[in-house]
């Protein structure tokens, strides 16, 4: 790599003079958004200007009734929204960042933005996915089905199924999320893989195919048991989840360090908003 002898600017200095914050901020929450799996799965509010400690209230409905017609009665209404809301507490917050030395080719500063945008994305990503998943293990009040190092199975599948069945949750927004262990065990039970049972290919993000009317989302970011990891079979209102929609990005020039650097910092919070909507499995190994 040639030394740059000063006469042309850095890829550094290039950077500092083309950074525009809103657009790599843009960038970033962008790849991020199109690439979560546990997050994308459940009832996830993008919000500006999120800090930690920041409460997001989210609405519960309740079910309503149907009444026999009296012919001359006002009929009662019912109100909805009456359940209690849930509340969502922004209590993570995180930084990543990207560095360039001075020493670098000045080609490709587009190319650099691009690349610090996606690496810092992944990073955040990666945080929200994994903060999530913590919560498996806490729906259905902690209850969690099998046992650990369980291998996964049709009959687990149709156990998980009929638990959400008996609790009246609707059928439609459905998740399976499970582990590369699964995906394996998945693998294995032919009518899974068959066109005849599996009408949905397997596609990018995560998603494996649509089963049981529930679409099963395979990811790395599921927390540990002793074993195995806790997967969950969930509808999408049994978590809700907030992100701060514009993370801010700042670009800070290191001349005594001979380094540019870019930060990226994001506020985010997750919590069970409905416990009897979702169910935690075992899987077969982390």
């Amino acid at each position: 790599m040639a030394y740059n002898t000063g006469s042309d600017p850095t890829l550094a200095e290039l950077i500092t003079s083309k950074f525009v914050p809103e657009i790599f901020s843009k960038d970033v929450f962008m790849h991020t958004k199109s690439n979560l799996v546990t997050v994308n799965a459940f009832n996830t509010t993008y919000k500006s200007d999120l800090k930690k400690g920041s409460k997001v209230w989210i609405p519960l409905f309740s079910e309503g009734s149907a009444t026999e017609v009296t012919p001359g009665t006002e009929p009662t209404a019912s109100d909805l929204a009456n359940a209690t809301a849930a509340s969502v507490t922004v209590d993570n917050w995180f930084l990543t960042a990207a560095e360039v030395s001075d020493l670098i080719q000045t080609e490709s500063e587009a190319d650099y933005l691009k690349g610090a945008a996606e690496s810092c994305s992944y990073s955040i990503l990666k945080k929200v996915d994994t903060s999530v998943g913590v919560l498996f293990s806490t729906l259905a009040s902690s209850s969690v089905y099998g046992s650990d190092g369980q291998t996964f199975s049709d009959e687990i599948f149709r156990a998980l199924v009929e638990g959400l069945d008996e609790q009246d949750i609707p059928d439609e927004d459905r998740v399976l999320i499970g582990d590369s262990s699964t995906k394996r065990d998945l693998l294995d039970i032919t009518k899974f893989m068959s066109t005849d049972y599996v009408k949905t290919p397997v596609v990018a993000t995560g998603v494996v195919g649509q089963l049981y009317n529930a679409k099963v989302l395979i990811t790395n970011n599921l927390t540990q048991c002793s074993v195995g990891n806790y997967g969950c079979y969930a509808h999408k209102n049994a978590i809700g989840i907030a992100i701060q929609k514009n993370p801010r990005s700042r670009v800070y020039d290191m001349g005594y360090k001979f380094i540019t650097k870019i930060i990226v910092d994001c506020a985010w919070g997750a919590d069970v908003t409905r416990t009897t909507f979702g169910k935690s499995f075992y899987t077969r190994k982390t």
